[in-house]
């Protein structure tokens, strides 16, 4: 995947106040210790992340940077496991502390410029210079604020729709194009539905996350699709309204994608859906590729095949993906700055292929290697590998990534999720729900200024 794809961030972005935060755990950085056999000082960098579910592949990481770098020992520590709300909490507050830790792992860009425009994250440029390399030479997302990069990304999520192969040879359907658009994408659900009552099979699924009440502006959109280039609120954005319309008419009257209604009342998770076969198609992150060759933890023997996110309608541009990235920066308060640089930069690159833990954001990447060790031996039962590829080989793949993130951003979240719900489920008009969602939104900003 050898394609430019800039996530840059503008001065004018404001600081996300988005559930940002860190924890009470052991303090972060150790005093340097003395090598056995006097081999000089063995300086020990603590790091942070929440992904203890990755917690061998990471340990596998860190051996291997440890035995290339023999003085450097790296405590990585999992201060809230598996739960990225509460994890960055805790940091948040662990750094705003001044208390010292050499790299913490953020989970998306937007939190990574909050912190930067609170003056918490060191900028990489001097350890780059002294490294003789550039970053944008290295990674096709971009950490830039001001002038300057302030993380490393370990990855790069882009959404794609997975589709059960089965379903799909059952309704006479083809793997879709690269090209294909969101109306195609409703007509495949509705050709793969078919029962009544608790045995009924579906084409589709959406999720309560509040992607699904913007999947079709991401391919018309770029950033995040809540807000103007100019930052004001884009909730009159015609593109917003007519893809929410599309989704209820395909949950309430084709009656071919799962209700919210049935999603909320009966607790639905989208991975069971899926793989019990409940839903033929669902849009996610390629965080699921890993997963779907977990058969002990879901259960499945037909093969998944994938399509490129739909463009949606005339404004809608071919191969652009929602997506998104986490990235290690390297605190203020740190006091192995030049350590943590050295393990950060081996973590997002060579470590990458040893993590296996999603895809690498390298401009070099190996496609093919990176998708051989997420996958695993003999991939071909569970996964059609010609069309992961003709997602990721295509030459019009562009990674959406939103980064315009006001203090506010996440109580405009939590209003956009009440009103879409309010009005998927019949509790009001599409009209209600975007006057709603722009009175109560500039409400928001107004309390805000």
């Amino acid at each position: 995947m050898k394609r430019n794809v800039l996530v840059r961030v503008s001065a004018a972005i404001l600081a996300a106040g988005l559930l940002v935060g860190c924890t009470g755990g052991s303090s972060a950085s150790e005093s340097n210790q003395t090598a056995n056999g006097g081999a000089g000082d063995v300086k020990t960098i603590t790091v942070y992340s929440w992904e203890a579910s990755l917690r061998e592949q990471n340990d596998a990481v860190i051996k291997a940077f440890e035995d290339k770098n023999p003085g450097i020992k790296v405590n990585m520590e999992y201060p809230v496991e598996n739960d990225n709300v509460a994890y960055t909490e805790k940091i948040d507050m662990l750094l705003l502390s001044g208390e010292s830790v050499d790299a913490v792992l953020e989970s998306s860009v937007a939190k990574l410029v909050s912190k930067v425009q609170r003056n918490l994250y060191l900028p990489l440029e001097p350890y780059m210079e002294a490294e003789g390399v550039k970053y944008d030479d290295i990674y096709n997302v971009s950490s830039e604020v001001d002038g300057s990069h302030y993380a490393m990304p370990i990855d790069v999520t882009p959404w794609f729709i997975m589709i059960n192969k089965d379903r799909l040879d059952e309704a006479g359907l083809s793997v879709p194009n690269m090209d294909w658009t969101w109306e195609d994408y409703r007509e495949y659900a509705k050709q793969m539905t078919y029962g009544e009552g608790q045995s009924k099979k579906y084409g589709s699924y959406f999720h309560t996350f509040q992607n699904y009440g913007l999947m079709g502006v991401y391919s018309t959109k770029m950033d995040n699709a809540y807000y103007k280039e100019d930052g004001s609120l884009n909730f009159d954005d015609p593109n917003i309204k007519d893809w929410l319309q599309f989704r209820y008419e395909m949950e309430n009257e084709d009656e071919s994608s799962v209700s919210l209604m049935d999603i909320k009342t009966s607790n639905l998770a989208y991975r069971s859906e899926f793989f019990s076969g409940n839903a033929a198609m669902i849009p996610v992150g390629s965080w699921m590729l890993a997963e779907i060759k977990d058969t002990e933890k879901w259960p499945h023997d037909f093969q998944t095949t994938f399509a490129p996110l739909p463009k949606w309608g005339d404004e809608g541009v071919e191969g652009r993906t929602f997506s998104d990235t986490k990235m290690f920066s390297i605190p203020k308060s740190a006091k192995h700055p030049e350590e943590a640089y050295k393990f950060i930069r081996f973590y997002t690159t060579e470590g990458a292929y040893i993590r296996a833990g999603g895809l690498t954001a390298e401009k070099d990447m190996d496609i093919r290697a990176i998708l051989s060790t997420i996958v695993g031996e003999n991939p071909e039962t569970l996964y059609d590998m010609e069309a992961v590829y003709a997602i990721f080989d295509n030459p019009k793949l562009e990674f959406n990534a939103p980064m315009m993130a006001p203090v506010y951003n996440a109580q405009i979240d939590t209003l956009f999720i009440e009103e879409i719900e309010k009005y998927l489920v019949g509790g009001e008009t599409l009209d209600a729900c975007i006057a709603n969602l722009i009175s109560r939104g500039e409400e928001i900003v107004k309390q805000a200024q």
